[in-house]
């Protein structure tokens, strides 16, 4: 079976062993009515994709921000909370990156997936027993080798991939129901936390990670091979292509055409990446992730060691806060096109930061007597969270196409790219954006900010933090500014202009004509 389902039918002759469908495929055959679809997937399909986004995040609820509590039921300090943290988050630079590759490399997302899940779940579980968690060294050394079998991004490559560059922005539509069990969860396990102790969370998480194993062997297809000719039949299906109703047909595909795959363009190289990469607007979005990912760290990971040591709030209260947030990332996440196009990725990372600055300076504002403060404030988290999301994963998939456009340059190499899987680095592109956010920022914001909680205190923590993120708000806007009206692009990478590979039949005659100039 193949896991890369988007190649299904497509024209270069892939083959899968499975009937999942494409939005390629289901455009060019508007005779099947036999299929039902929901956000851009088969029924069937779309049901798992959301199950398995709900179980992930509800299994992490159980761990998640509440590692912070674990430590501190456990008597460590700040410092050393933010040293674990940071451990945690360093070594995935490497192994998701490591995983991303061996993924791609070996078309075997599913196994990939599986072997990480099982040995993190079992390092993971190894923190409840005595052995462990009465020592220090330990506590971290068992932490580190549960990171060393992180892949988080195998999942959003997937679901991207099943997508396809069209539906992209449903993706949105499926990460809600990972912030859903999230917020859910977290309330849940606080209150549970307040009444039964930490060790129930262990339980629950087995059980949910057993169960998403489960699903995951069970329904998800494995990876297979493309082959590499175009039939007249499919050359036929792909000279017609509806777009909002309306049939296109391009003249030059009614010869048929028989095309050898490019080996090179089969399976990428490590050039095309880099020359990604070095953009300057590429290397400007991937700082911006390092700096979001350092300051949600400061969040994420200490937060609940200040509502509870210097606020005196119950862990209910902490878990009833990502409730909060939760409650306004979902419309977010559900209508994403829409805010995408209102305000692009630009407007979308000004939101994100403006709302991060705002609240982290006025978590240094409350006191005990105004704890409760935080559930409000919590509300720009949930703003801050979806907006920065949506962003960084709509140009993880721009990018994996901008790979796939470097390719050849030739005009019918154009038809093919928009026609053929998502380029080679369809796993790495998205993995290496959510480990530079989850493993390097989050390492540096861990590290640093728990080292600055336990020396200066959490309030002066959290200013520093406001006043970095608020000074990164200013440059972008500048930016911003400066690109559109000297440059005429965004600031951010995006689909103008860009090389997404998702021109029409009349973008390629435009191509042919300029050429021919």
């Amino acid at each position: 079976m193949e896991l890369e389902s988007n190649s299904a039918g497509d024209d270069n002759g892939s083959t899968l062993e499975v009937p999942l469908l494409t939005s390629n495929e289901r455009r060019r055959d508007d005779s099947d009515r036999s299929e039902f679809f929901v956000d851009g997937l088969p029924y069937k399909t779309s049901l798992l994709i959301k199950s398995l986004y709900f179980l992930d995040a509800l299994g992490s609820s159980t761990w998640g921000r509440f590692s912070a509590v674990y430590y501190n039921l456990h008597n460590l300090q700040s410092a050393q909370i933010g040293c674990i943290e940071g451990i945690r988050t360093v070594i995935p630079t490497i192994s998701q990156v490591a995983w991303g590759i061996t993924a791609d490399k070996w078309q075997s997302r599913k196994s990939v997936w599986l072997l990480t899940k099982v040995c993190s779940t079992i390092s993971l579980l190894a923190l409840a027993l005595p052995l462990i968690y009465q020592s220090f060294w330990r506590i971290l050394f068992a932490s580190a080798v549960a990171q060393l079998f992180v892949s988080d991004g195998l999942l959003d490559a997937y679901t991207l991939d099943l997508l396809g560059q069209e539906n992209k922005l449903y993706y949105g539509r499926y990460r809600l129901y990972a912030s859903l069990s999230w917020g859910v969860g977290s309330m849940v396990i606080g209150w549970i936390t307040d009444r039964y102790g930490f060790e129930p969370n262990f339980i629950l998480f087995a059980l949910l990670s057993g169960l998403m194993v489960f699903l995951v062997a069970w329904y998800i297809p494995e990876t297979g091979t493309n082959t590499a000719t175009v039939n007249q039949e499919e050359d036929d299906q792909a000279g017609q292509e509806t777009v909002g109703g309306q049939e296109s047909v391009c003249e030059d595909d009614e010869e048929r055409v028989h095309i050898e795959e490019d080996p090179v363009a089969e399976e990428g190289t490590l050039m095309e990446l880099v020359a990604i990469i070095v953009r300057p607007q590429t290397l400007l979005f991937l700082l911006e992730v390092i700096i979001m990912g350092a300051a949600m760290a400061t969040v994420e990971r200490l937060l609940f060691l200040y509502l509870i040591n210097d606020l005196q709030a119950s862990t209910f209260i902490c878990g009833l806060s990502v409730f909060v947030n939760v409650l306004f990332e979902l419309p977010i996440f559900l209508y994403a096109s829409q805010f995408m196009a209102l305000l692009g990725h630009d407007g979308l990372m000004i939101v994100a930061m403006a709302c991060f600055s705002f609240r982290v300076w006025g978590y240094t504002l409350l006191t005990p007597s105004t704890k409760l403060w935080i559930l409000p404030l919590e509300v720009l988290h949930g703003i801050t969270f979806a907006c920065y999301w949506t962003v960084a994963t709509d140009i993880a998939k721009i990018l994996v196409h901008q790979t796939t456009a470097t390719q050849r340059n030739d005009v019918n190499s154009n038809e093919i790219r928009n026609n053929r899987k998502s380029g080679y680095w369809s796993t790495v592109i998205p993995t290496s954006v959510n480990m530079l956010y989850s493993a390097v920022g989050s390492s540096l914001g861990s590290v640093l900010g728990g080292w600055a909680m336990h020396k200066y205190g959490s309030r002066r923590m959290y200013t520093i933090m406001a006043s970095i993120v608020f000074g990164a708000l200013v440059l972008h806007i500048l930016g911003t500014f400066a690109s559109r009206v000297w440059f005429g692009s965004s600031f951010l990478p995006s689909d103008n202009g860009n090389g997404d590979g998702d021109e029409s039949c009349d973008d390629v005659e435009d191509d042919e004509d300029a050429e021919t100039e």
